[in-house]
């Protein structure tokens, strides 16, 4: 991954950090200092809670990888995290955006080297499925002796660039584990 890639999704995801944490902040120093009422905070800190949660959804499915399945842990922890980022991240567990026919008929192509034509009957465009680093289409095989109808398969195709991205996001993990 070229630098200045990586430069960007390591500013999104300190920004989005940063925003999040000075909103917290900021509703505490103006409840310490400047008498921000009990009530009024906590109203102030489920509207923070809910931006917050949406820029986290919004930044992991622009950026993909880690923070997809960070946003995944987070949206499924309702023991541990507030209402309006379960509400918000629990959609990262089966609703994130797929990529386009394009792209991953482009991919299974460079990776089987031969049209999709050649290796399926029919080949659905619409995911059955999509996550944080692939997504799955049902297809049909070419028939064959032992199965004249073709038979019926799921074809996971791992998204284009993923491992570069897990692997920036694991440099900015042990970066910020130092």
């Amino acid at each position: 991954m070229k630098l200045s890639k990586r430069l960007s999704r390591t500013y999104a995801v300190v920004s989005l950090a940063a925003r999040v944490y000075l909103g917290y902040k900021l509703i505490s120093v103006r409840q310490k200092h400047f008498g921000l009422r009990q009530k009024k905070a906590n109203r102030q800190r489920l509207r923070h809670h809910t931006w917050s949660a949406n820029h986290f959804y919004d930044t992991a499915v622009q950026r993909q990888g880690l923070l997809i399945k960070l946003g995944q842990i987070i949206g499924s922890r309702p023991d541990l995290i507030p209402d309006e980022y379960i509400d918000v991240l629990s959609r990262l567990q089966d609703d994130v955006p797929p990529r386009t026919f394009k792209v991953i008929r482009r991919v299974i192509e460079r990776e089987l080297k031969r049209p999709l034509a050649e290796l399926f009957d029919d080949f659905e465009e619409t995911p059955i499925a999509s996550a944080s680093l692939a997504q799955v289409h049902r297809a049909r095989l070419k028939p064959t002796a032992s199965e004249p109808e073709g038979r019926v398969v799921a074809v996971k195709v791992q998204y284009p660039g993923i491992e570069e991205i897990v692997d920036n996001d694991l440099q900015n993990v042990r970066f910020l584990l130092r």
